[in-house]
């Protein structure tokens, strides 16, 4: 099953003049753009791409990789503010769009926000949020000494540095457990 805002392998049905249609199961194909499609690529053969929505809502395939994917955070950069939200900087050609009411605080463009991206149903879209809170497990976890967690580097505070732990929870890396210096949205 294809997921919309992550990546997928799909099996490529079908050749045109602007680039390979794939298989989309229940959702269809799903164009290729000629751009993206390397010279080996024919149909029958499988190939790892990341599906969005074009600027036209189209579903669209691309080789090329976001900073990250649906149900992830990731910090990025504001490209552009309009009157109906922020538009940032993911590493696709269509930016991802966070509505004034997803800010936590109001955007401003060339500053760096963490958001979580997903797929808002209702309007169909890949979007992103500021409000983090709202996507992160609030029950407590206690991880033991040594096990290997996924960090990715929020904020500096009083007692240590407020992290993501495991993309689904905040979590502290108290100061006197810091080797190394650490910056915000490094992982």
């Amino acid at each position: 099953m294809v997921e919309v805002g992550k990546l997928n392998t799909l099996p490529v049905s079908r050749s045109s003049d602007f680039g390979l249609f794939l298989d989309g199961g229940q959702l269809g194909e799903i164009l290729l753009p000629k751009r993206y499609v390397s010279k080996t690529l024919k149909p029958g053969d499988q190939v790892r791409v990341f599906v969005f929505l074009d600027s036209e809502d189209r579903l669209t395939a691309t080789t090329d990789k976001p900073k990250a994917q649906v149900g992830e955070f990731e910090l990025l950069r504001v490209k552009e503010v309009t009157g109906i939200g922020a538009f940032l900087d993911w590493g696709l050609p269509k930016d991802l769009f966070v509505p004034f009411r997803e800010q936590r605080i109001k955007m401003h463009q060339g500053e760096s926000y963490l958001v979580y991206i997903y797929y808002d149903r209702a309007s169909g879209r890949i979007v992103g949020s500021s409000k983090l809170d709202k996507y992160l497990e609030s029950s407590r976890r206690f991880y033991k000494s040594g096990e290997e967690v996924d960090l990715m580097v929020w904020q500096k505070t009083d007692l240590g540095y407020k992290a993501i732990i495991n993309n689904e929870r905040w979590g502290m890396v108290f100061f006197n457990e810091i080797f190394q210096n650490l910056e915000r949205g490094q992982r």
